[in-house]
């Protein structure tokens, strides 16, 4: 049964949350549409689109990527204000234990990680897909590739020079496929262009080679229609995209992108372990937030909010540090995403033992 005590936290918890949640975000939306307004207006984009189809699903979206730091952000805030008052002091003094103290700290956070893993698996995907979409047709520069080689299937490697979205071509395309590590066959075209909905493709100036024991077959022509094992979308894609993956259709992307041999997995694995790793770090930060600003400082808030934040800069570098290690040295994505909350974990726990009680 809540208390007025724990009635009364969980009301400045979730209050200040909301609000450091809306100005930050407006914020942010200002900053965003003064550098986006230009070309927005220039490609046709209506006005009622880029306020709710796009800027509130921007709102959504970074609101949920940073809602752990929001939070850390708002107990330091909340809480520091708090001490300064004395309003900690005589609430220890009437006897409530400091870990009673804490209970609607993580009732609260409780509650906000929860919402926060339900907004990453229900509501980002289809939100997402909106914001990207939205992207794709009025602000989104065009993507450019240039000298690609991916594994497209078990035994079947893809090499092309130059993708030009703006034409839509692939310029010396060129598949290989291997048996038993033996070149068999290879297909070449001078120019290739692909269905992003289909497996269909169109070859110009083409050159199909079947390596024999003896001899070797040779086809070539000005132009074909063929269908091959893949689409354009599959080889040509925004690395966004898997924001509008739910996460079944994350895990099955992610099985996929192994077998064709990407080198992009363990980024997209990183992406997938931050959906449960950051909602978590809700429980860590606030405990950290609470351990630092329920003593009143001489500085008054500034103090702890200038630690709050030292604290933030020092999670995120975490993270960072991390992430760079699962992408160019090997580091398991798993542990690259958990080991920031496991460190901090110990440093929260650190704190509140030696927080006043």
């Amino acid at each position: 049964m809540l208390t007025r005590l724990d009635r009364f936290i969980i009301k400045k918890f979730l209050g200040t949350f909301v609000f450091m949640l809306i100005l930050l975000m407006s914020i942010s939306i200002v900053f965003d549409l003064s550098e986006k307004l230009n070309e927005l207006i220039a490609n046709g984009a209506p006005w009622d689109e880029i306020i709710f189809v796009y800027y509130g699903n921007f709102f959504l979206y970074y609101g949920v990527q940073f809602s752990y730091l929001l939070n850390f952000i708002s107990v330091i805030w909340f809480t520091s204000k708090m001490a300064n008052n004395t309003e900690i002091v005589p609430i220890l003094s009437a006897g409530v234990s400091f870990n009673r103290f804490l209970r609607p700290y993580f009732i609260s956070s409780g509650i906000l990680v929860v919402v926060t893993i339900l907004m990453y698996n229900f509501v980002l995907p289809a939100s997402n897909k909106a914001r990207i979409e939205f992207e794709e047709m009025y602000y989104r520069i065009k993507i450019h590739k240039s000298n690609v080689k991916a594994q497209i299937s078990e035994n079947e490697i893809l090499l092309f020079n130059n993708y030009n979205a703006n034409t839509q071509i692939i310029r010396k395309f060129k598949i290989q496929k291997w048996e038993d590590g033996r070149l068999v066959s290879t297909l070449k075209a001078e120019k290739a262009t692909g269905d992003s909905l289909t497996n269909n493709w169109h070859l110009d100036f083409y050159e199909i080679r079947n390596f024999g024991e003896f001899h070797d077959d040779l086809y070539f022509g000005a132009s074909v229609d063929t269908t091959l094992s893949f689409g354009l979308s599959d080889i040509v894609f925004r690395p966004n995209v898997i924001e509008a993956m739910n996460n079944s259709e994350l895990d099955q992307f992610i099985e996929e992108q192994k077998r064709k041999g990407s080198d992009k997995v363990p980024q997209y694995l990183i992406a997938k372990h931050k959906r449960w790793a950051s909602p978590f770090a809700i429980f860590i930060l606030t405990l950290i937030g609470v351990s630092v600003s329920s003593k009143k400082a001489r500085g008054g808030l500034g103090i702890n909010i200038a630690i709050g934040l030292i604290i933030c800069v020092l999670y995120i570098f975490a993270m960072q540090m991390t992430t760079v290690a699962a992408l160019n040295v090997g580091f398991t994505p798993a542990l690259a995403v958990w080991l920031p909350n496991i460190v901090f974990s110990f440093i929260a726990y650190f704190l509140y033992r030696i927080a006043p009680k």
